[in-house]
């Protein structure tokens, strides 16, 4: 399915002028979105999201879910999902994808803010957050998930070997010896 970029923006009733004037997305940009000759990066899905008041998946026509409330657990997820069907609608596959992309996307997000804030002011914090917005939101969220929970053991291993846990430390420097000669490049 298509994204519900001009769907959204016809219930509305605005003009592509009207999108330019209250996103600051350019017409022929949007426009451009709409048609899906061009494909917008994670910051424009979520702020058009947020703009329509409707889910990322929902805007990018993945899944059915309009609200970006029902996103936040499991539960509410599969009620909203379950009271939207048909009797004899079967629930499709790609709506458990969207509800753990998201997931994935939001957990990836606070690390990303973790990280961005404990870097202060350095050349690597803005390598890191220029590499971060080159990730599109669609990207793979196995991948996401796989980077969630690398990050997350880095982490646990850092407070170990902060705790003087041997292998932890051991583990860490080697880490971080890795790290010192990615940098270098």
């Amino acid at each position: 399915m298509t994204n519900r970029l001009k769907q959204l923006r016809k219930e509305k009733g605005l003009t592509l002028d009207e999108i330019q004037n209250k996103t600051g997305i350019k017409r022929g940009t949007y426009n451009n979105y709409e048609n899906g000759v061009t494909e917008p990066k994670l910051e424009t899905w979520q702020k058009l999201a947020d703009f329509f008041g409707v889910s990322v998946p929902y805007l990018q026509g993945i899944s059915r879910v309009r609200s970006p409330k029902a996103y936040r657990d499991y539960e509410t997820f599969l009620n909203t999902l379950y009271s939207q069907r048909e009797e004899s609608d079967d629930v499709p596959l790609n709506e458990f994808v969207a509800f753990h992309a998201v997931n994935e996307r939001e957990t990836f997000n606070q690390l990303v803010n973790l990280v961005t804030n404990a870097l202060g002011n350095s050349d690597f914090k803005q390598r890191f957050t220029k590499a971060i917005k080159s990730v599109p939101y669609d990207a793979d969220f196995k991948t996401l998930s796989s980077v969630n929970t690398a990050t997350l053991e880095v982490f646990l291993l850092g407070i170990q070997a902060m705790q003087g846990k041997k292998e932890a430390l051991d583990a860490y420097k080697e880490i971080n010896k890795i790290l010192d000669n990615r940098l270098k490049r």
